[in-house]
């Protein structure tokens, strides 16, 4: 009496183990070295076509400049403003020694940015590698947005003082025009009553 179904002891082409390398037709190494030496190629080849970044980049960093001397000309204008308001001010208080500060360390930040956006222009006529003019975008993009903030907190502080100097009365501080008073008689009715 047979113990298994018909068929599930014959051997099949399928049930042997898989054996590595057994099969001679299957080269993978040499068809792999073949792929990477023809990509390596191609981006050799490419890498070599392509134009020269440092003209791109010199007009990016003169772009900048102007860009920054844009800024700088309008908190330039912003710190007259300011110091044209704080001018009738009183200058002999605690705050206003310190919005002083504040205000004359504003100015030189400003003139200390433009100073250095004329070496920045003084350097860019040299010739320079990418690198370097890398290293010029990036120094300059850190070091003008940090004084241009610098600017700004120092002008926002001296116009918060200005504007509580001038809310509380302080003594020389311009004093807000007095309300319109209304020197009419009051109207009245026919029995001489004010109408309210």
């Amino acid at each position: 009496m047979p113990t298994a179904a018909r068929g599930a002891t014959t051997r099949r082409p399928f049930d042997e183990r898989a054996a590595l390398c057994d099969n001679t037709a299957v080269r993978p190494l040499p068809a792999l070295v073949a792929a990477v030496v023809t990509f390596g190629a191609v981006f050799a080849l490419g890498a070599c076509e392509t134009p020269p970044d440092e003209p791109h980049m010199r007009d990016e960093a003169l772009a900048l400049a102007a860009r920054y001397d844009e800024r700088l000309d309008e908190l330039k204008h912003r710190a007259e403003a300011v110091e044209q308001r704080r001018a009738p001010l009183p200058h002999d208080t605690l705050a206003s020694a310190s919005a002083d500060r504040d205000l004359a360390q504003a100015h030189s930040v400003i003139e200390d940015q433009r100073g250095y956006l004329r070496t920045v222009r003084s350097r860019l006529q040299k010739p320079s590698t990418r690198a370097e003019l890398r290293r010029l975008l990036d120094e300059m993009r850190g070091r003008l947005e940090d004084g241009v903030t610098e600017a700004i907190a120092d002008l926002s502080a001296v116009e918060s003082w200005i504007a509580i100097a001038t809310r509380t009365g302080a003594p020389g501080a311009p004093r807000p025009p007095p309300e319109p008073v209304d020197d009419r008689a009051p109207e009245t009715d026919r029995s001489g009553a004010p109408i309210r």
